[in-house]
């Protein structure tokens, strides 16, 4: 037996009382943040992918961010990174982040008072580090890991609100992605941000 919905007018105002309760902590957090710079520190994995072929290899590194608000919705940010290991990609060769430098530029969403979610589109300058057992072996690997050091670079994040304005920080997004070699080097990344 199917059941129906004898009140219509109550769905209304449910959907309705959501409205505004999704609504509210954006409008109390308007004003808060254009003008404000911000520092952050996060531990990051590197993940390479395509590396001669289907191989990919993880490592660990970390992440120096500056940004300022443009407007309470719009950030732009610089970033420096270094990576702190290598790994085996393939029997005889590892690779691993050297450094790597990123401007970015995008959106932010205060979904909450103590949550929000950003979209950054931006430029990143990468170094990678190769060690080959045998240097005559993996020839389509250069020296650097990748023919082209300047990539387009994306990252999708969300921030958690600890205390005052130190936020929590977690992240995805690609640093690179090299037409040449078809690597790709992603990145995902956790940590802290002070608001100024």
């Amino acid at each position: 037996m199917k059941r129906r919905i004898r009140h219509p007018r109550s769905i209304t105002t449910v959907l309705t009382v959501l409205a505004v309760l999704l609504a509210s902590p954006v409008s109390r957090a308007e004003g808060e943040k254009e003008g404000k710079s911000y520092i952050g520190l996060s531990a990051t994995q590197f993940d390479f992918k395509r590396v001669a072929g289907s191989n990919s290899a993880s490592t660990t590194g970390v992440t120096l961010s500056y940004g300022s608000y443009l407007t309470d919705y719009v950030k732009t940010e610089f970033r420096a990174g270094m990576g702190l290991d290598e790994e085996e990609a393939k029997p005889g060769l590892d690779i691993g982040m050297d450094y790597f430098a990123s401007w970015y530029m995008g959106a932010q969403y205060p979904a909450t008072d103590y949550l929000s979610v950003y979209a950054l589109f931006g430029f990143t300058h990468m170094k990678g580090k190769v060690s080959k057992d045998d240097p005559d072996a993996h020839q389509s690997i250069p020296e650097d890991l990748t023919e082209s050091s300047f990539s387009v670079s994306y990252a999708l994040g969300t921030e958690i609100k600890v205390t005052g304005d130190l936020w929590g920080v977690l992240e995805f997004g690609r640093i690179h992605r090299d037409t040449e070699t078809a690597i790709r080097v992603m990145q995902l990344s956790a940590g802290l941000k002070y608001e100024f």
